[in-house]
C-alpha cells in the first residue's frame, strides 16, 4: 500500500486539517492577488496573505517600519495588507510633503472621530456632529484647530499658558531646595509634577487633576487608549480602565456644567467655547475632556523625561548646556533674586540645549502620523495609486533614521547632541553641520496635522530643563540610595505605540542636589516685553522661514 494512503487512512482528521490549510492559503493568496491594483505601491509581506503584517509588526514592534525600510531600501512607498485594510507605508520624505498637501482626500479627522468613539466613547449625537464634515475646511475637526490657535500661538495668552506651568514646576523646586534636596524616581518625578504644572496652567484653580484620585485615574485608563482604539476585543476586557476613565469624565462634567473653565486658561475657554458652539453634549464635553488631557501630557511627559535624562547623563553635554543657559539669567545681587528670561532659552541664545532637545524627538519619537483616503488619489505624478478607504502611514521612526541627507554625516544611530547646530563657531566639530531642516524632522507631524500645541509643550520642557540645570545637579544613585557611577539607558520595548515618545520600562533612581553657588537666592521667571515672540522656538519646518 503506498504509504501515504495508510496515512491518511490512520490520520483522516490530519489529513482534512492539511487540505484545508492549503485550500484556505490558495484562496487567501487569490485574493490578495485579484484585488491588488497593479498602479498601488508594491504589495510586501505577501507569504502568509493578511496575516504577515501582523506577525510582522508582532515581532518587530515600533522598529517594524524602520525594518521595512533596511529590507526595501529602494521602495519608497509600498503597500501592507491586512483583513479588510490597505496600509501604504511611506518611506521618501519627498513623499511625505506630498501626501501632506493632498489634505482635502488624504485626511486625518476620520482618526480623531474614531478615537473619540472607541476611546472616549462619545455619543451617537456627538460624533455624528463630528463626522458631518472630515474633508472640508468648514468641517468640526479642522474647525476646531482654528478656534483654539490664538491661546496656542500668540502673546500674551501663550505667555500667560506657559508662564503658569513654569511657576508651578518653580514652586516645586523651591521645596526640594528647603529640603536640602532629594532622591527620587525620575519618571515618576517628571511624570506627577508635570501633569501637575500642564494641568493647573490649562484648567486654573478647579483643576479636576488636582485630585489625587483623578491622577490615579488617567494613569489607569491612559495605557489602554491603543487597545480601545484597535476595538479587536470586548470593552468587559478593560473593565477596570473604563472605570476610571468614566470617573474622570464625571470630574470633568462637574468642571464643566459648573462653569469652571472660566476661571482656566484662554486656551481651555475657547476649548470650551467651541464645543458648545456645535451643540456638543455637556457629557460628551466632559467625555472629550479625556482627550484633551491625552494631547495635552501624553507626550510632553516622556519628551521631558528624556530631555532631562539626555542631558544630565552625559557630563559634556550638562557643561554645554549649563553655560548656555546661564546667558538667559539676571542676578540681582541686592535682592538675591535670579529671573529667568524666557525669550533668551531659543536656539540663537542656547543652541546646543534646543538641539538636544531636537535629537530627542529624533531618537526617541516613534509617532506614526495617519491619513484615509476618502477617495483615489495618486502620488508621485500618477505613479502610485491609493485606493479609497485605504490609510497612508508617515512613520516618524523612518524620517529620523535615514542615513546622511537632513541628518548629516552623524551616525543615525548615535545620540548627538549638537547635531541640530548649524554654522556654530563654538560647535565641538565645527565642519559638521547640517542642510536646513526639512519634512525629515517629524517631532510634532505636520501640515495639517502638525501639533497646535508645540510652542507650550517646547517652551515647558525647555523651561524645566533650564531651571534644572541652573539649581541642581542630578546625580544618578542605586537602589539602596548610595551613589552610582553612571547612568543607566532603560530600555523601550514596552512603550505603547499610541503615543509619539518612547517610554521608559523602568524607572531610574537620581538625587536632585541643590547647587550651593546659588544657596539661598530667588528664583522668578519673565516673559520680557509684551508682545515678544522670542520664546517660540520654531521647530518644525512650517515654523521655519529659512
Amino acid at each position: 500500500m503506498n504509504p501515504l494512503s495508510e496515512v491518511a487512512m490512520s490520520h483522516p482528521i490530519l489529513v482534512v486539517a492539511a487540505g484545508t490549510a492549503v485550500a484556505t492559503y490558495m484562496l487567501l493568496s487569490s485574493l490578495l492577488r485579484l484585488t491588488q491594483d497593479p498602479k498601488e505601491p508594491p504589495l510586501v509581506l505577501s507569504t502568509l496573505p493578511f496575516l504577515s503584517p501582523i506577525l510582522g509588526m508582532v515581532k518587530w514592534s515600533m522598529d517594524f517600519y524602520v525594518h521595512m525600510r533596511e529590507t526595501y531600501p529602494n521602495l519608497s512607498i509600498y503597500t501592507l495588507r491586512f483583513p479588510g485594510i490597505r496600509i501604504y507605508v511611506v518611506n521618501s520624505t519627498a513623499l511625505v510633503v506630498e501626501v501632506q498637501r493632498k489634505w482635502r482626500t488624504l485626511i486625518f479627522p476620520p482618526v480623531s472621530a474614531h478615537a473619540s468613539e472607541f476611546a472616549m466613547g462619545g455619543s451617537k449625537k456627538a460624533l455624528a456632529i463630528i463626522r458631518a464634515d472630515m474633508a472640508t475646511e468648514a468641517g468640526f475637526m479642522h474647525g476646531f484647530t482654528k478656534a483654539i490657535r490664538p491661546a496656542l500661538s500668540c502673546e500674551p495668552a501663550l505667555d500667560q499658558l506657559t508662564g503658569n506651568a513654569l511657576e508651578v514646576m518653580s514652586g516645586s523646586l523651591d521645596s526640594i531646595v528647603r529640603d536640602g534636596g532629594q532622591n527620587v524616581k525620575l519618571v515618576d518625578w517628571v511624570r506627577h509634577n508635570l501633569l501637575l504644572a500642564t494641568t493647573d496652567s490649562v484648567y486654573g484653580p478647579s483643576n479636576p487633576l488636582r485630585d489625587p484620585k483623578n491622577e490615579t485615574a488617567w494613569h489607569t485608563f491612559h495605557p489602554t487608549i491603543m487597545f480601545l482604539m484597535l476595538n479587536l476585543v470586548p470593552l468587559s476586557v478593560f473593565r477596570k480602565a473604563i472605570k476610571a476613565r468614566d470617573s474622570l469624565a464625571n470630574s470633568f462634567h462637574q468642571y464643566h456644567t459648573q462653569r469652571q473653565y472660566e476661571q482656566g486658561s484662554h486656551y481651555i475657554r475657547l476649548w470650551t467655547e467651541y464645543f458648545v458652539s456645535q451643540g456638543i453634549p455637556d457629557e460628551d464635553i466632559a467625555k472629550f475632556h479625556n482627550g484633551g488631557l491625552f494631547a495635552l501630557i501624553a507626550n510632553t511627559i516622556p519628551t521631558a523625561f528624556w530631555m532631562i535624562y539626555r542631558v544630565f547623563s552625559d557630563p559634556s553635554v550638562v557643561e554645554d548646556c549649563r553655560r548656555e543657559v546661564l546667558k538667559a539669567v539676571d542676578f540681582d545681587e541686592k535682592s538675591g533674586v535670579c529671573t529667568i528670561n524666557i525669550p533668551c532659552i531659543n536656539r540663537s541664545t542656547c543652541p546646543a540645549l534646543v538641539s538636544t532637545f531636537q535629537e530627542v524627538f529624533r531618537v526617541h519619537g516613534m509617532a506614526n502620523s495617519v491619513r484615509l483616503a476618502t477617495e483615489d488619489t495618486h502620488l508621485d505624478g500618477g505613479k502610485y495609486l491609493i485606493k479609497k478607504g485605504g490609510l497612508v502611514m508617515l512613520p516618524a521612526r523612518v524620517q529620523h533614521r535615514l542615513h546622511g541627507g537632513a541628518w548629516g554625516p552623524y551616525d543615525v544611530d548615535k545620540f548627538v547632541h549638537r547635531r541640530f547646530v548649524r554654522n556654530m563657531k563654538d560647535s565641538a566639530e565645527p565642519s559638521q553641520s547640517i542642510p536646513n531642516p526639512s519634512a525629515a524632522f517629524r517631532g510634532f507631524g505636520g501640515g495639517t496635522t502638525l501639533c497646535p500645541g508645540r510652542h507650550f509643550a517646547t517652551t515647558e520642557i525647555l523651561g524645566l530643563a533650564a531651571m534644572l540645570l541652573l539649581r541642581f545637579d542630578l546625580v544618578p544613585v542605586a537602589a539602596d540610595g548610595g551613589e552610582r557611577q553612571e547612568w543607566i539607558l532603560p530600555p523601550t520595548k514596552n512603550s505603547s505605540q499610541a503615543e509619539a515618545m518612547e517610554q521608559p520600562d523602568h524607572d531610574i533612581d537620581v538625587q536632585l542636589r541643590p547647587r550651593k553657588e546659588f544657596a539661598g537666592k530667588k528664583w522668578q521667571i519673565s516673559f520680557g516685553e509684551e508682545g515678544s515672540d522670542g520664546h517660540k522656538t520654531a521647530l518644525a519646518v512650517e515654523d521655519l522661514s529659512e
